[in-house]
């Protein structure tokens, strides 16, 4: 969500197995982070409704899962934390 663009709009597949719900997903703060992507939807002269709240925070997550999947970004679990260090400072 720190991109100043907005994630393209497209079609992500559904193929995992893996079902969580939002509160679970979300923990604690979950409320916080709906909270926030609401915002960032403001932000970017999106509507508020569930349906499109949820739709971008699928697409933010999807863009930065691309991101960390990026080759050259991450080649070990020291690249991770190194970026994740980098992010704070």
């Amino acid at each position: 969500m720190k991109e100043a663009s907005p994630p393209t709009v497209v079609e992500i597949p559904a193929d995992s197995n893996v079902e969580m719900s939002w509160q679970v997903f979300g923990g604690e703060l979950n409320e916080l982070y709906w909270a926030l992507v609401k915002a960032r939807c403001i932000k970017d002269g999106l509507a508020t409704d569930e349906e499109t709240v949820a739709q971008q925070f699928r697409l933010h997550l999807h863009r930065g899962i691309g991101y960390l999947a990026t080759p050259s970004a991450i080649n070990n679990i020291g690249d991770l934390i190194n970026l994740a260090l980098d992010e704070k400072s």
